[in-house]
């Protein structure tokens, strides 16, 4: 086992028997070899653990971490907790990185807090790049992330370690969906350097394995992105990012009625309503959004009006 690693990879493991062997090699036969892996299984029911125990005794840079099922921000939590490199990175466990994932990132360290790269992202017939959006600032990094427009999860980058345990950032498990977004932007808040690598794919995100359940949209999923941008909104506060702000919000509450009835969609708002950051005329009336998504999002304000939710 290696004293100070220079990275700790975090790994959650949850019934992952069917994938785990191959983003656990790509991780070991990473060209830059300085670093930890951590195995956080979550409980696991299938043979995950098993396969788990079999690479900590064949290389002493593994470390499995074994935990009751509690999600996978529990999962990351503790890897973040046991974490003991300069930096850290996630890997999901049905994906890989590519083979100098970790040396190119380590090629800008320490200079930067935070090294953003593209993915690959692998569907059954084809591989479709994703470049990471350009962003020379934290700031710029933070309306990106703030409009969506840039990727999200954390598996994304490598992150100054600092980061996490100087300003207590933990995920958060109370939510299922959005959770990578809400740890993205505080993290971005907190960093005073970025460095984005939009030529380097680094990490292939393995989007065969994506369950039905996962890849649908629902209204608790879209409910949840408006809890989670409230949330965001106390962080960064309304006025410098308003506009950012209010056009989110009206993309959220699209996605939802794209999706759903507005008798539907409006049920599950009405729920949750002191909870989540939801729109009125004027956000409608303001946001920098098609004509066509606004005549759409007013005709549903009426419908919620005419319900009791505004």
């Amino acid at each position: 086992m290696l004293a100070m690693p220079l990275v700790s990879i975090i790994m959650p493991v949850y019934n992952a028997e069917q994938y785990l062997a191959s983003s656990i090699d790509c991780v070991l036969a990473q060209t830059a070899k300085d670093f930890e892996l951590l195995l956080v299984n979550d409980g696991s029911k299938d043979n995950s653990l098993a396969i788990c125990r079999e690479y900590e005794a064949r290389d002493s840079r593994v470390r499995i971490l074994d935990k009751p099922n509690g999600g996978v921000s529990s999962a990351r939590n503790m890897g973040l907790d046991e974490a003991r490199g300069e930096w850290i990175m996630f890997v999901d466990s049905d994906d890989w990185l590519t083979e100098d994932a970790l040396a190119v990132c380590l090629e800008h360290v320490p200079e930067y807090d935070i090294i953003r790269f593209s993915y690959k992202r692998v569907e059954k017939r084809t591989t479709k790049d994703v470049p990471v959006r350009m962003a020379t600032t934290p700031q710029q990094q933070l309306r990106l992330q703030l409009e969506r427009r840039t990727t999200l999860a954390v598996w994304g980058g490598l992150y100054r370690r600092t980061l996490f345990t100087d300003n207590k950032i933990y995920f958060d498990p109370a939510f299922i969906y959005g959770e990578d977004w809400l740890v993205s932007m505080r993290l971005s808040l907190c960093c005073k350097s970025i460095k984005t690598l939009p030529h380097a794919y680094c990490y292939n995100y393995n989007a065969i394995n994506m369950s039905s359940c996962t890849n649908t949209l629902t209204p608790a999923k879209v409910v949840q992105q408006l809890q989670v941008l409230k949330t965001i909104r106390g962080m960064i506060g309304g006025n410098k990012y308003r506009k950012s702000l209010r056009d989110t919000r009206c993309n959220i509450v699209r996605d939802l009625l794209r999706a759903f009835s507005p008798e539907e969609s409006c049920e599950h708002i009405i729920t949750v309503r002191d909870k989540i950051d939801f729109i009125d005329r004027w956000d409608v009336l303001l946001a920098d959004i098609s004509i066509r998504k606004k005549l759409c999002l007013f005709k549903f304000l009426r419908y919620c009006r005419a319900h009791g939710l505004q």
